[in-house]
């Protein structure tokens, strides 16, 4: 194969992210930096409320409310997302989930606005 292998034209064929991976991996980067931070993950509820459908279902026992799960949970995600990006700057598949998904109107879409803006801040 050649130098090219993988590329037609400047488009690179060898990953292509979906939305669906894009979603996920902006979720788990939260998540992550929620654990890190927080000494807290976010409980499954909350993961399916950024996605805005149900995909999380780890059947773990809960025995109080998540600490997220107040009115300002959108500021709050928006701030571990702030927090993730930083963590995830050298990871360029977290960049394009980030693209990929800032024009969504659910929650997720202005939770990534709000992090890039850094409004609430």
């Amino acid at each position: 194969m050649t130098g090219n292998a993988g590329r037609l034209g400047n488009v690179n064929y060898y990953r292509l992210m979906t939305l669906e991976e894009a979603r996920l991996l902006i979720v788990e980067g939260i998540n992550y930096v929620a654990y890190k931070e927080t000494d807290s993950s976010l409980h499954d509820s909350d993961k399916n409320r950024i996605l805005g459908y149900e995909h999380y279902k780890s059947g773990r026992h809960i025995s109080k409310p998540s600490p997220s799960n107040e009115r300002d949970f959108e500021e709050k995600m928006a701030t571990l997302l702030r927090w993730a990006n930083t963590l995830n700057r050298s990871d360029l598949n977290f960049a394009k989930a980030m693209n990929l998904l800032e024009g969504e109107n659910p929650l997720l879409g202005r939770v990534i606005r709000r992090a890039k803006t850094g409004e609430g801040l």
